[in-house]
């Protein structure tokens, strides 16, 4: 073939780029996701756009785009003054582009605008969404419907060592006015960025495997801008927190709307301090329904002291009484019993003319018991006779 016809690679990029030039509008509205971003030190931003299948995984298309510094500047804080946060990996957004193709660097995207109100109705609409799903899977109430131990003492953290709000924790709690006992373990994560939400199950990973050991959960963090907090919002992480078996306390340090995670732990507090406040006044709470028990209690047998004595002086009382009467009654029929025998008592007898034969120191109740010349002593009433049988 005749190289007379061939083009130069220069040239048909530029055909390429004549082509676009005639063909494309001036510019475009286009919605995407950041899949990378990047501030460069000369004040440009580089980007890459993707759009996703409807699964969300895989890729349909890419686009490198560029926001050149005198046009990021306004466009970044304008972006941040109306959602409250800093463009990210992960955000969906509409820009305003236009198409622009570099024989040296091929097609890319001149971004002049981005309209902040779709990104804030698409975070709005994966927050309802991830909402939605936990709970047609069951399971967004289910950290809530754990039992809460009444004395929660042994805290195992998931926040930054470095975090001022770990050391705010740590320092309220173990300065307590009360001089109540904590066990606080610290599980390092990280507390943002695009690792944060897998951060925060790995250490979430590590306590459930030595949940024993432990009362309650609390993730942590002493606040920051709302782009900060978007791993909080995370599906995998919110359906982490609302099944684990520990009841979780969170304590982002946020002033604003609730994240997901914040919807599915057991209990929300706003700053690191306010859990600590949470975990001391359990144990006040506690002492002092101890405090009550422990006076009624007092009371209680105070008053079973006090009845039981009035009881006793009662029963002293009949006893006392019941031994009068039955001492009386004793004694009557003692008396009765001696006037009895007392009339039975031989000597009335012999009083009446009667009297007793006597024998060899018995009595003689037969008369061939003796035999003539035998001597018999006679008891009188008055006095004894010595006599002698005559006859028998």
């Amino acid at each position: 073939m005749s190289t007379q016809n061939a083009i130069t690679l220069t040239e048909l990029q530029e055909h390429i780029k004549q082509a676009l030039d005639k063909s494309l509008k001036p510019h475009y509205w286009v919605t995407a996701e950041i899949n990378e971003i990047k501030a460069h030190q000369t004040g440009h931003c580089y980007l890459v756009l993707v759009e996703k299948d409807d699964g969300g995984t895989l890729p349909k298309a890419k686009a490198a785009a560029t926001i050149w510094e005198y046009s990021f500047r306004l466009i970044r804080a304008h972006f941040e003054s109306s959602t409250g946060q800093a463009l990210a990996a992960g955000l969906k957004i509409m820009v305003k582009t236009t198409v622009q193709y570099h024989p040296l660097y091929g097609l890319s995207l001149n971004i002049t605008d981005i309209e902040p109100a779709y990104t804030v109705g698409s975070i709005a609409m994966q927050r309802h969404q991830t909402i939605a799903e936990l709970e047609e899977a069951g399971i967004f109430d289910s950290n809530r419907e754990l039992p809460f131990p009444e004395l929660p003492q042994r805290i195992a953290v998931v926040s930054s060592e470095q975090a001022a709000g770990y050391q705010d924790f740590v320092h309220q709690l173990y300065e307590n006015e009360y001089g109540y006992d904590f066990h606080i373990t610290l599980f390092p994560a990280l507390m943002q960025g695009e690792r944060a939400a897998q951060s925060i199950m790995e250490a979430l990973d590590q306590i459930n495997e030595h949940r024993d050991a432990f009362d309650v959960v609390a993730i942590i963090r002493g606040g920051g801008a709302v782009a900060d907090l978007m791993c909080f919002d995370d599906a995998g992480l919110a359906s982490y927190v609302a099944q684990f078996p520990l009841p979780v306390l969170t304590g982002i340090g946020h002033n604003k709307d609730e994240s997901v995670v914040d919807m599915v732990a057991h209990r929300a507090l706003k700053t690191p301090t306010a859990v600590a406040d949470f975990l001391i006044d359990c144990l006040a709470e506690e002492e002092s329904l101890l405090d009550e028990y422990d006076n009624a209690l007092s009371e209680l047998v105070g008053n079973v002291l006090l009845l039981e004595r009035r009881n006793l002086d009662l029963l002293h009382q009949h006893l006392l009484l019941y031994t009068k009467q039955r001492l009386q009654q004793e004694n009557f029929n003692l008396q009765l019993h001696a006037n009895t025998i007392e009339s039975y008592n031989p000597y009335h007898i012999l009083a009446r003319g009667y009297a007793v034969a006597r024998f060899r120191d018995k009595a003689l109740t037969d008369a061939a018991a003796v035999h003539t010349g035998d001597e018999v002593e006679i008891i009188l009433h008055k006095g004894k006779l010595h006599t002698v049988v005559t006859s028998a």
